[in-house]
């Protein structure tokens, strides 16, 4: 049984600013998941959350993936007077060629970093409390997030105006209608036609099944062949190949085998006779569905667009069980385009808090800059081509 973790009063650890905030806010630490656990999943009934900040999601991710990268857990909770959750940040610790990094848990599968937030917490001075939360972590000398959305579902994110975030990129997403008929009409009738022509083309294969969420004894086989399926995706594109590494499809695995609360891992598939040709690991939570980890086949199967056969159904299936937002996340995929009706804006940055950390920030940011410069320079580009195709073609002699 964990310990009992120490409330500290704002009034005693920063006097000189606690009178700007409502009387008897508090603040704990908590060192582990374990210690957090009764609390966050009593958080998530009351505060705006995305799915990434289920206490499952970045629990599941910490004991896959975070240990291992070295992330120490250092769970920040603002509470009122009545000791009700105002506020849960869950961040950790990471130590880099000496530099101790603060920053969200969740690493690089987590679309959304970003806090739980009770709708009634008033953020307007967050900044004056920033400092504090720094100083209550302890030798924190640089801090950095990405990916941090403009808003909660619906309840402004105050990290985002922190000196040193900016807007990055975005996320895509689609309002679902009351109807698929409605959801249609909003976009191309080309694309509904065409999918629908190229199901009655594999229904030539042979028996064409889809699954929604398979069920139980068939998901772990789904979640291997979404893995074979991505990781030939991303050879083909020259991408980091994620589950070549520790970790990475054990979290996928366990996570739809242990489930999410306050939502559930939908784990979907498309089969023509015994060949599964398309694949989706995904998360329904509250009113919002999370399109995450496609996979298609290649060869033949591709010319049939089976991922969007897949994703169509899955669409048309969150509009019958009345869900509110279908999230494609984060992305520029020309595909999300033709159905997302609206962004979500994200923000990244970092901030030094010691002389070190000053410097590490300093260095970091020019060296960001001279990439954007060179990314820009056209004839930089070029001879960047030039000597790649050298090179490729001295490898081939």
């Amino acid at each position: 049984m964990p310990h009992e973790v120490v409330r500290h009063l704002l009034s005693a650890l920063a006097p000189d600013i606690a009178g700007r905030f409502a009387v008897g806010m508090a603040m704990r630490i908590h060192p582990s998941f374990e210690h957090s656990e009764m609390r966050w999943r009593a958080a998530q009934a009351s505060c705006a959350a995305y799915g990434f900040q289920a206490y499952d999601w970045l629990a599941t991710w910490q004991r896959e993936l975070g240990a291992r990268q070295g992330w120490e857990v250092c769970i920040v909770e603002l509470t009122d007077a009545d000791d009700r959750t105002l506020m849960l940040l869950p961040l950790g610790l990471q130590r880099k060629q000496g530099i101790r990094i603060a920053g969200f848990l969740g690493g690089e599968i987590t679309d959304y970093h970003a806090p739980l937030l009770h709708p009634d917490f008033d953020a307007s001075s967050f900044a004056l409390l920033w400092p504090v939360i720094i100083r209550l972590l302890g030798g924190v000398d640089v801090f950095r997030a990405r990916r941090m959305p403009q808003h909660v579902e619906g309840v402004a994110n105050p990290l985002i105006a922190l000196t040193g975030m900016r807007r990055t990129e975005q996320a895509h997403a689609a309002t679902l209608t009351p109807t698929y008929a409605e959801f249609q009409k909003a976009r191309s009738a080309k694309m509904f036609a065409d999918t629908r022509r190229q199901l009655r083309r594999l229904n030539e294969f042979g028996t064409v099944k889809l699954l929604i969420d398979a069920p139980a004894d068939q998901r772990a086989a789904v979640i291997s062949g979404m893995a074979q399926q991505k990781a030939r995706r991303w050879h083909e594109t020259g991408s980091r190949d994620l589950f070549a590494e520790p970790g990475y499809l054990d979290f996928y695995q366990h996570l739809a085998a242990q489930g999410l609360s306050g939502g559930e891992i939908v784990v979907s598939a498309l089969y023509v006779d015994d060949n599964l040709v398309a694949t989706h690991w995904g998360m329904r939570y509250g009113s919002r569905f999370y399109w995450l980890m496609p996979g298609y086949q290649d060869g033949e199967w591709a010319r049939y667009s089976v991922g969007r056969i897949l994703l169509d159904a899955v669409v048309q299936h969150c509009i019958a069980e009345g869900l509110a937002v279908f999230d494609l996340t984060v992305g520029d995929e020309g595909y999300k385009m033709q159905w997302a009706d609206h962004m979500l804006p994200l923000y990244a940055g970092q901030q030094g808090h010691s002389l070190r950390g000053k410097i590490v920030v300093a260095c970091s940011e020019a060296w960001q800059q001279l990439r954007a410069r060179a990314r820009n320079n056209e004839r930089l580009r070029s001879l960047v081509r030039r000597l790649r195709g050298q090179r490729s073609s001295r490898s081939n002699q």
